[in-house]
């Protein structure tokens, strides 16, 4: 009788055993699953805070690199206006006084012959008045002689030095003034300036 009990309590005990380490098992296996779960559940958002991240800087970069890009044209722009500015004044000072009543008196009779060319109208040369008392009326003669037409010089605020013709009747009109030649002889040579700027940059 006592060895059936001690076999009795030696079952119970060896399937309460059992029992307990099959719950023990399946407690571990869903606690392996739950940590499972939420390690990657972790790392997915780790991953997506990661491409979030990266995605933002790469947004900062082509923005900062974007206003760089601006921030340089604009440089560029404002430095070629400067320039073009300077070289204007630079070449119109140096034109001034280039087309002074001298030159003009050796050159003109050439120009004019020139513009006279084909027509019958008599030609109107305007000049600065600070130069008008250069040309007196034996030149203007000579050069209506020359001509075989009228020539006549009048004072013109606007020219501040060279001169502009006219021919009678409004049919043509020719602009030798400083300001004039100035803006031609400028506008090639910040041609070639922006031209040599945009080479420079191109092998930077």
């Amino acid at each position: 009788m006592e060895l059936q009990v001690q076999e009795l309590l030696k079952k119970i005990k060896d399937e309460g055993i059992a029992v307990a380490h099959k719950e023990s098992q399946a407690i571990i296996a869903e606690a392996e699953k739950k940590a499972n779960s939420m390690i990657a559940l972790a790392e997915k958002r780790a991953e997506e805070a990661e491409a979030s991240a990266k995605a933002r800087i790469e947004a900062m970069e082509r923005a900062s690199k974007l206003a760089l890009v601006h921030a340089s044209r604009d440089s560029l722009l404002g430095l070629k206006e400067k320039v073009g500015s300077f070289v204007k004044d630079m070449v119109k000072a140096s034109t001034v006084d280039t087309l002074d009543a001298a030159f003009l008196k050796l050159h003109l009779p050439a120009i004019l012959q020139r513009l006279a060319e084909g027509s019958s109208a008599n030609l109107e040369v305007l000049v600065s008045p600070r130069q008008l008392s250069e040309f007196d009326s034996a030149f203007a003669n000579r050069l209506s002689k020359d001509l075989a037409k009228g020539v006549q010089f009048k004072p013109f605020a606007s020219v501040d030095a060279g001169f502009r013709v006219s021919l009678e009747g409004g049919n043509a009109h020719y602009d030798f003034s400083a300001e004039a030649l100035s803006s031609i002889m400028a506008a090639r040579v910040n041609a070639t300036l922006a031209d040599c700027i945009a080479a420079a940059l191109a092998k930077d």
